[in-house]
Parts: structure tokens; sequence; C-alpha cells
């Protein structure tokens, strides 16, 4: 069969299983994002061989779909998130730093120690796994701008944020490996990759979508013939934050979330001077940006069962991926909860469901294509992807009879 044809197939696939997943499929007791990925079994190596797709060869392919499948999420969740500085300092900020490092921290130590990684190799091999994902965690992430539900806010606001703030502990780590340029005591990684472009990021990101949502409402106002196509305001936003965050040197996942609390924010300004037309506008692009999401996660979810069939081994992948999602990950949600206020039963709902999905593809693609070595390469893409393979497993299937449990019991608050 020739590649157009099996490239033909595919795309038709993908849309069929997104269209499907909305209705027939979905009451099935195995969940789609699961079918998802034993479909890209059936199809890679392992099974009919119709999509054979490397990390290290096509590095540059697999960074560009994750890392639009990521700003798509990311601008949904920032558009659902009510901005409230009191709610985000109690968990979505310590969860997006103070987790974080932690969990880079824990990862690097079982690579260096464990498995005698370079430090360089066992730092970013942290970073690669230590962000939640926004894309996979669309059943646990608040369900409207009204959802006030501690956890879900929590989950929501630390994938929007942790995709960006892991992206100084990638850096760190290619720069130990002498793939990235640290600057003399590190001062270039420090001032430029930790401050300037965690910062940047969030404040260019904010002034864009604050301005484009204002300039929108007021347009259709006041300006004649000026209805608004939110498809194409969606992409626009996307494209414009992320560029604009990118043309400083800062970091484009923070800007493009960012942007998204800004359009929020603004909308709450609006409604509270009894004006629902950017509350419209809202629903409108967050529906719209929720179906490209679908249709992203498809695609991406195969492709990661494809390369799962690659890069797959029996020997230390499956440990150190449990490690991470019952060891790590609870001790670092714990240690940055301390003071937030979350219950108990919050915390370690919060723990459990540390998805972890295609933000660490994107990082692994992104790291790859930096030139890293192949013996490290393969070593960091096997874990990595089983890692992904288990939660998703995991996570996508108990997600909602554990989250109706909560809610059926009272929890959500």
């Amino acid at each position: 069969m020739n590649e157009v044809a099996i490239w033909s197939l595919l795309v038709g696939a993908v849309f069929l299983l997104a269209s499907l997943a909305r209705g027939p499929l979905r009451n099935l007791p195995i969940s789609m994002p699961a079918i998802y990925l034993c479909v890209g079994l059936a199809i890679g190596p392992w099974g009919l061989s119709l999509l054979e797709i490397d990390i290290k060869s096509d590095s540059k392919l697999i960074e560009v779909l994750t890392e639009v499948a990521v700003l798509v999420s990311l601008l949904t969740a920032g558009l659902k998130l009510t901005p409230s500085w009191s709610h985000l300092r109690r968990s979505p900020i310590p969860l997006a730093t103070v987790a974080m490092t932690l969990t880079v921290f824990g990862i690097a130590m079982l690579g260096y120690f464990a498995l005698a990684l370079p430090l360089g190799a066992a730092v970013l091999l942290g970073a690669v796994l230590a962000p939640t994902d926004p894309v996979l965690a669309g059943d646990v992430q608040v369900r409207h701008p009204e959802d006030r539900d501690k956890l879900r806010y929590a989950l929501t606001g630390e994938a929007g944020l942790n995709d960006g703030t892991a992206f100084p502990f990638v850096m760190l780590g290619l720069g130990l490996l002498g793939l990235h340029d640290l600057g003399d005591g590190w001062w270039r990684w420090f001032a430029i990759d930790l401050v300037w472009a965690v910062i940047g990021g969030i404040g260019c990101g904010w002034i864009v979508g604050y301005v484009i949502s204002r300039m929108t409402i007021w347009l259709k106002r006041y300006a004649a013939n000026a209805a608004a196509c939110e498809e194409l305001l969606t992409l626009g936003l996307i494209g414009i934050s992320y560029g604009a965050a990118m043309a400083i040197h800062a970091y484009g996942f923070l800007a493009v979330f960012a942007s998204g609390v800004a359009i929020r924010c603004y909308a709450e300004e609006e409604e509270d001077a009894s004006d629902d037309e950017a509350e419209q506008l809202v629903k409108k692009v967050a529906g719209i940006n929720q179906t490209f999401g679908e249709i992203l996660e498809v695609a991406l979810v195969v492709l990661t069962g494809c390369l799962l069939a690659s890069h797959w081994t029996i020997t230390n992948d499956w440990w150190i991926a449990l490690f991470v999602l019952a060891v790590v990950r609870p001790i670092s949600t714990y240690v940055a909860l301390m003071r937030s206020g979350v219950s108990g039963v919050q915390k370690g709902l919060i723990a459990f469901f540390g998805i972890r999905g295609i933000g660490s593809l994107y990082y692994l693609a992104f790291a790859v294509g930096k030139n890293l070595d192949d013996a490290t390469t393969e070593l960091l893409s096997g874990i990595v992807l089983t890692t992904i393979a288990i939660s998703l497993m995991v996570h996508s299937n108990v997600s909602t009879p554990v989250l109706n449990l909560y809610a059926k019991r009272g929890s959500v608050r």
C-alpha cells in the first residue's frame, strides 16, 4: 500500500474515532484514550506495521504535532479557569513550582543513582516526566468557569502552568549535557531561561489575551459587519500569544495559558457590568478549542501507541514509571500543599491524578531534536513512553468513577 493511501486512511480513522467518541462509543467500559492507544499498537510495529515512526528520525514532526496539541489544551484550560489570586496561590502555583521542582529532583536522583545516568540526562529525564498533562486531563479539569471545586481547580491550574515551568529544567538538563548554553556560573540559565522566560511568557500572554478580547468585543458592539469568526479567532489568539512570547525569548506555553486566563478575566469584568457578550465569546472559543483538542488527542495517543511499540523494553521502564506515579508524585504533592487549605481527600486525589501524557512526549521530542545521543535517546524514550502509557491506561479508566464517587460523598467544595 502506498504512503498516500496509508495516511489518508489514518487521517480518516482519526476523525471517525473523534466523532464516535462523542456518541456511540462513549459508554464503553474502557476509556477512549485506552482504545486510541491500542489502535496505535495495532497499526505500529507490533501489529500491521502501517505506521512506522521513530522518535529520533521523526523528532521534528512529533515536536510540532505535540506542541500544537498542548497549545490548544492550554488555551482551553485558561478559558475555563476563573482568575483568582487567592485560589491560584493555594494550590495551582505551589503544584507548578514546589511540586514541579521536587518531582524533577526525585526523578533526577533516581536516574543518577539507580540508572547511572549522567547528571544532565538525569535532570532531563526528571524535567520531561515532571509536568502533568493538559491534553489528556480533560475529565479531571474544571467543567465550566463556575466550577469552584478545589480538586478540579488545582488540577486545571497545575496542568496549565507546569507545562511552562518545566521548560527551565529541560534547558538545565540540556545545558549539563553540553547542548545548551547555561552561561558562566549558570547566570544565563537563571536570568533568561528561568526568570525572564517565565515572567515574560505570563506577562506577554496576559497582555495579548486582554487586548484581543477587548478589541473583539468592541468591534462586535460598534463596528458594522464585525461578526467574529470564533474558529479563526481561536487560531489567531494562539498564534499571536505564542509568537509574541517566542519573539521576546519567553515561554510560549505560559503565554497561551495566560492569554486564556486574561480573556476569562475580561469576561468576568463584563459580566459584573451586566454584559454577557464577552461571556458568550469565551464559551464559543472554549467549545471550538475543545473540539480541536479532541481531534488532536486521538491522533497523538494513536501516535504514542506506535512509538511505544518501537521503544518499549521490559527491563527498567515499568518500575521507573510506577516509582514516578506512585512515589514521587504523592510526596511532592503533599509537600507542596501542606498549607493550602485543601482537604485530605482532595490532596490524595490531586496526588493520584498526576496524569502524564502529550506534554512529556513534546519535551522528549524537543530534547531529541537538540542532538541528544542515541543511547540516551533510547533509554529516555522507553521510560517516558512507558510512563505515559501506564498513566493513560490507569487514569483515563478510573477518572470518571472516582470523581463520581468523590461528588456523591459530598467532597466537592
